[in-house]
């Protein structure tokens, strides 16, 4: 009778600890700040209340968010980031060198899901 209270007890804790451990991690405050001024920045170009003097913040937080990139993906797919940074770009550096690549790179949707490189079933090539 004690050992199966035990073995329930130890089973009890075992699940908890999994479902612990499981726990989605957290990101860091630059992670979170570096998202939310992304989305601000973003809805200043929408809404045609940008200015030039934004580029450096614009620079600053893209590169914190690229360095967690399911985060930047997210928010890529939420608001379309490339595309709001070209249109930034457009409006107030229309000579920047990364424009081209930039456009390019916007014009395209992902095409890899977690990682993975999604074929282009039932083409030709």
């Amino acid at each position: 009778m004690m050992d199966n209270i035990l073995l329930w007890c130890g089973l009890v804790l075992l699940i908890t600890l999994l479902t612990f451990l499981n726990q989605k991690p957290g990101y860091s405050s630059k992670v979170k700040k570096a998202y939310r001024e992304l989305r601000e920045l973003a809805d200043r170009v929408v809404n045609g209340q940008s200015s030039g003097d934004e580029l450096e913040n614009w620079e600053q937080v893209m590169a914190e968010l690229a360095k967690h990139p399911n985060e930047y993906n997210k928010l890529e797919l939420e608001i379309g980031l490339r595309g709001v940074f070209v249109l930034y770009l457009e409006r107030h550096y229309p000579q920047d060198s990364r424009l081209p690549a930039l456009k390019e790179a916007a014009a395209h949707q992902k095409d890899t899901i977690w990682g993975l490189k999604m074929g282009d079933y039932g083409s030709k090539k």
